[in-house]
Protein backbone atom coordinates (compact mmCIF):
# COMPACT_ATOMS: atom_id res chain seq x y z
CA UNK A 1 0.00 0.00 0.00
CA UNK A 2 1.24 3.47 -0.88
CA UNK A 3 2.22 5.53 2.22
CA UNK A 4 -0.19 8.28 1.16
CA UNK A 5 -3.03 5.75 1.53
CA UNK A 6 -2.23 5.08 5.20
CA UNK A 7 -3.17 7.09 8.28
CA UNK A 8 -1.68 6.70 11.73
CA UNK A 9 -3.78 6.84 14.89
CA UNK A 10 -3.46 10.61 15.30
CA UNK A 11 -4.32 11.34 11.66
CA UNK A 12 -7.33 9.01 11.82
CA UNK A 13 -8.61 10.75 14.96
CA UNK A 14 -8.18 14.17 13.38
CA UNK A 15 -9.93 13.12 10.16
CA UNK A 16 -12.85 11.63 12.10
CA UNK A 17 -13.00 14.42 14.67
CA UNK A 18 -12.83 11.96 17.56
CA UNK A 19 -10.58 11.30 20.55
CA UNK A 20 -8.08 8.45 20.82
CA UNK A 21 -10.35 6.85 23.41
CA UNK A 22 -13.28 6.90 20.97
CA UNK A 23 -11.07 5.43 18.25
CA UNK A 24 -10.12 2.52 20.51
CA UNK A 25 -13.78 2.03 21.40
CA UNK A 26 -14.77 1.95 17.72
CA UNK A 27 -12.02 -0.60 17.02
CA UNK A 28 -13.30 -2.87 19.81
CA UNK A 29 -16.90 -2.49 18.56
CA UNK A 30 -15.85 -3.34 14.99
CA UNK A 31 -16.88 0.07 13.63
CA UNK A 32 -13.38 0.64 12.24
CA UNK A 33 -10.65 -1.82 11.26
CA UNK A 34 -6.94 -1.50 11.92
CA UNK A 35 -5.12 -2.03 8.64
CA UNK A 36 -1.85 -2.93 10.36
CA UNK A 37 -0.51 -3.03 13.90
CA UNK A 38 3.22 -2.36 14.24
CA UNK A 39 4.70 -3.41 17.57
CA UNK A 40 3.09 -4.93 20.64
CA UNK A 41 0.96 -3.85 23.54
CA UNK A 42 -0.35 -0.37 24.19
CA UNK A 43 2.64 1.22 22.45
CA UNK A 44 1.86 -0.47 19.13
CA UNK A 45 1.44 1.86 16.17
CA UNK A 46 -1.99 1.46 14.61
CA UNK A 47 -2.30 2.16 10.91
CA UNK A 48 -5.54 2.70 9.00
CA UNK A 49 -6.60 2.62 5.36
CA UNK A 50 -7.29 6.24 4.30
CA UNK A 51 -10.20 5.19 2.06
CA UNK A 52 -11.94 3.41 4.92
CA UNK A 53 -11.53 6.46 7.17
CA UNK A 54 -12.89 8.71 4.40
CA UNK A 55 -15.91 6.40 3.97
CA UNK A 56 -16.64 6.61 7.69
CA UNK A 57 -16.29 10.42 7.59
CA UNK A 58 -18.69 10.60 4.65
CA UNK A 59 -21.21 8.33 6.39
CA UNK A 60 -21.03 10.45 9.57
CA UNK A 61 -21.72 13.57 7.48
CA UNK A 62 -24.73 11.89 5.89
CA UNK A 63 -26.01 10.76 9.28
CA UNK A 64 -25.55 14.30 10.65
CA UNK A 65 -27.45 15.77 7.70
CA UNK A 66 -30.33 13.36 8.29
CA UNK A 67 -30.52 14.37 11.95
CA UNK A 68 -30.69 18.09 11.14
Amino acid sequence: MNPSEILDRTEACQALGISRQTLVSWIHKGKIRVWKRVGHGSNAALLFDRLEIEKICHQRQLDGAKAA
